[in-house]
């Protein structure tokens, strides 16, 4: 473009047409890409000119990663190479600016997780949410994962040849980093350092601005690979329920009867191979899936068999279909909360279509008002017909009603609470997903172990959930405690808090994430797979065999991982035998007496009649109580902030038992006066009860707790009461009532 002089009007280069203003000017070339500018001017165009930025288009990226080993294994106090999720989408943003902006792109001072933005948009990041229940595990890689990001939209050149200037510069971005030497003094190659690894697999353009990867999931699965051997029980197991292999068999017989299958899209068929070492090819119904298809050995009996009880202890971390209890007020609402929700849905659909049949044909009022007299007579029609139906199934099945319960998974992360509605969590799945097995060469050990990736699929999945899942699961498996404690543990009447052990990081992997309800809207495929539903996406044959490719190199990267601390004279792996004794031996020796108690518990609250209840107040007692009485009789008692209500238990008129967090929390969250008085609130309001505390706080700024000049007569008997239970302790610095 030129002017004259800063009044004169501005003439485009390309077709000699003169505006009055730059933005004008600019405006023209935006909608005039093809006949204007060259496809490298126009690039030059959105890249130099600020105001251009606006016309970049909205991209979505498929790509993978692993970090680095320094942060992998946390084997260096001055970690170098890619940190995890969040450091990763930074570097691809950086490489796709890079390619963008070519000489124009100015390197950061380093390329160090401290200069990565917190704010990318990607599937397995905690930005949209402002919380950090969901986030990713730290140091942790991904398989496949999606961010979006603006950029200059592709012209001429080819989407593959985009994709492989992406990783040209992902590579030497990574070489930079990149280190070439060993931790370990004798130079084993399982120890050798690396940056870790980044890969991109395509980009689709998405029209719709709205498309958030990480709020607008359907499903995220994770994966975790570990040896199989970790499942198997000690030769001093605790609990009966352990699953224990055949005892004719030895570890590594056992182990050998496990066949390797690649986990993915593919289909396979499976032979069965009698004791002689043939297979009867007659026999159809030994064979799956595809007869072309690459075939793998039939498993034993034995090992059938095992696996089947696996199968079954795997479903029972999963949502289940249950029949829904009237007696139970938190499956009440949440019943009550599904229909609201599925009638608002149908409700919304339904004047969707009206509204575009109405804008689409152009018909007249009268057409209208009799198309929806016609319309609510089919409706009232289908509703007599529907209204049979459920009265004959009434009849039959006694007025039954089923519910998708979801499980409180409090107790599987460590950065949420019981009462949080983001504990509540649907699990689809959790399944076995393949078997691999490591070269002799990679493994160094003559034991040939079998690694197992198991899946965990789900709408969310918490901070940690995968691997402390994993970490109760080996426990139950090796025997360390009974299967009981997952009735324990998802039970919300029981108060006490009992958080999983977690399994070793090392095997965690982000999976897949899928977004089916996106892929309708802008009619593009959004994971790496084979489909012939839309034209656009990601079903490409080479991203789903580069994808297939990327993610066994990954899992072996992974399983080589185990053997980084090294193999014991038996042949066992030093990774377990450490995290058995510094972190599952120690929570199963805390955990017994609390399963035992809720036996016990469970065992008393079916038994009826209950045993009567000794009313005799202790002596030892009597001081605090009559102190108590005084202070609820004051009217004094302070009253509790809205949060602390949350989790401040409270039983039904009847006493029966204690009401369910998530009624506590429904009622808690509307209360709108939350700063009246403890009295005012009735039992099982959500915040029928206050709490504060007394006692000396140390010197160094801590203001006094207000009770102590309420009560002061309590404080002191409070504490006399703990030095006369626990003598030789020293007293607490406060108490809570």
């Amino acid at each position: 473009m030129s002017s004259e002089n800063a009044n004169a009007d501005v003439t485009c280069s390309g077709c000699k047409l003169s505006f009055p203003s730059k933005n004008q000017l600019h405006r023209h070339l935006a909608d005039s890409t093809k006949t204007c500018l060259s496809p490298e001017d126009y690039c030059k165009y959105l890249t130099q000119v600020p105001t251009a930025r606006k016309y970049w288009e909205k991209i979505a990226v498929l790509y993978g990663y692993l970090p680095g080993t320094d942060y992998r294994f946390g084997c260096n106090d001055n970690p170098l190479g890619i940190e995890g999720g969040q450091h990763a989408a930074w570097l691809v943003i950086q490489a796709i600016d890079k390619v963008t902006q070519g000489e124009r792109y100015q390197d950061p001072p380093d390329w160090s997780a401290k200069h990565a933005d917190p704010k990318i948009n990607r599937s397995y990041g905690s930005t949209s949410r402002g919380t950090m229940v969901a986030e990713q595990d730290r140091n942790t890689g991904a398989i496949t994962e999606v961010l979006c990001t603006l950029t200059v939209p592709l012209l001429r050149q080819d989407n593959k040849d985009w994709v492989n200037a992406v990783n040209r510069e992902l590579n030497c971005i990574i070489h930079n980093m990149s280190i070439n030497q060993t931790d370990a003094k004798d130079g084993n190659p399982t120890n050798k350092r690396s940056a870790g690894n980044i890969k991109v697999f395509g980009r689709v353009h998405i029209p719709n601005k709205r498309f958030n990867p990480e709020a607008d999931i359907v499903h995220r699965r994770v994966d975790y690979c570990f040896p199989a051997d970790i499942l198997l029980p000690p030769t001093s197991k605790v609990s009966d329920t352990a699953l224990s292999p055949d005892k004719s068999f030895s570890v590594q017989e056992f182990l050998d009867t496990f066949q390797s299958f690649p986990p993915g899209n593919k289909s396979y068929r499976v032979i069965d191979i009698s004791e002689k070492g043939q297979h009867n090819d007659s026999d159809k119904t030994i064979f799956f899936k595809n007869e072309a298809m690459p075939a793998f050995v039939r498993p034993n009996e034995n090992t059938l068999k095992y696996l089947a009880r696996l199968k079954k202890l795997m479903q029972k971390f999963q949502t289940q279909v249950e029949i829904l209890n009237l007696n139970d007020e938190g499956a009440m609402l949440e019943k009550s909360m599904h229909e609201t929700k599925r009638k608002n849905q149908t409700s919304q659909k339904k004047r969707n279509r009206v509204d575009g049949e109405k804008s689409a044909a152009h018909i007249d009022q009268d057409v209208i008002d009799e198309t929806e007299e016609v319309q609510a007579a089919k409706e009232d029609d289908s509703d007599v017909e529907e209204n049979n139906d459920e009265d004959m199934i009434d009849e039959k099945s006694a007025n039954v009603k089923r519910l998708l319960r979801r499980k409180r998974y409090h107790n599987f992360s460590p950065n949420i609470l019981a009462h949080d509605y983001m504990a509540y969590r649907r699990v689809d799945r959790f399944y076995h997903r393949g078997t691999i097995r490591l070269d002799e060469e990679d493994a160094d050990t003559t034991m040939i172990r079998p690694f197992f990736v198991f899946a965990f699929k789900g709408d969310i999945i918490l901070h940690q959930q995968v691997v402390r899942v994993m970490g109760l699961l080996i426990a139950i498996c090796r025997g360390k405690i009974n299967d009981a404690i997952l009735e324990c543990i998802f039970d919300e009447e029981f108060t006490h808090l009992i958080p999983a052990p977690p399994a070793p990081s090392i095997g965690l992997l982000a999976g897949e994430s899928s977004y089916i309800t996106w892929e309708g809207r802008i009619k593009t495929v959004l994971t790496a797979r084979p489909t012939n539903r839309f034209h656009k996406g990601w079903n490409d044959e080479e991203i789903i065999e580069n994808v297939i490719a990327w993610e066994d190199s990954m899992l072996r990267d992974v399983a080589k991982g185990w053997y980084r601390d090294g193999v014991s004279d038996d042949g066992r792996l030093n990774a377990i035998s450490v995290w058995v004794e510094n972190v599952l031996d120690p929570w199963a020796q805390r955990t017994r007496p609390i399963l035992e108690e809720y036996c016990q518990w469970r065992s008393a609250s079916r038994s009826l009649p209950f045993a009567p209840i000794d009313t005799t107040i202790p002596t030892l007692y009597k001081k605090v109580l009559h102190y108590l009485r005084i202070a609820n009789s004051s009217g004094e008692w302070p009253s509790t902030t809205a949060k602390r209500q949350l989790v401040m238990l409270s039983k039904p008129k009847d006493g029966s038992h204690i009401t369910p967090l998530s009624i506590a929390h429904a009622a808690a969250t509307h209360t709108h006066n939350s700063g009246r008085s403890a009295y005012s609130f009735a039992e099982g309001e959500g915040g029928a009860s206050g709490s504060f505390s007394v006692g000396v706080m140390p010197d160094g700024g801590c203001n006094q707790p207000k009770g102590n000049l309420l009560f002061p007569d309590l404080v002191q008997a409070a504490f006399e009461l703990e030095i006369a239970l626990k003598p030789e302790r020293p007293p607490s610095v406060s108490a809570i009532f």
